[in-house]
């Protein structure tokens, strides 16, 4: 084998090994990146239920307020009904004297 040669084929060798090294800090990078999707995918998945839980116990909020606001209505409806009837009993007694 002559020098250049010789030369060539240290070259060779040496962007091979190269490559290989680049090759296997691509795999490591790789083992670490799906290590990192694997984790927001968990994260995903907890928020996702959070969300759900929490848009449950809003509809059941609304819920309640709703019940609540029913009740105030119905008080205010019942304590109307009950002026109605005293006026009405008042005019009542007038038309009896």
């Amino acid at each position: 084998m002559t020098d250049p040669e010789k030369n060539l084929l240290l070259e060779f060798k040496l962007k091979v090994k190269q490559m290989i090294a680049k090759h296997e800090n691509l795999k490591q990078e790789k083992v670490q990146l799906r290590g990192k999707i694997e984790s927001l995918e968990e994260t995903i998945n907890h928020l996702r239920q959070e969300n759900s839980l929490l848009e449950q116990k809003y509809e059941n909020v609304k819920l309640a307020k709703m019940l609540v606001a029913s009740d105030d209505d119905n008080k205010d409806a019942k304590s109307k009904i009950q002026k109605l009837v005293r006026e009405i009993d008042k005019c009542i007694a007038l038309l009896n004297k």
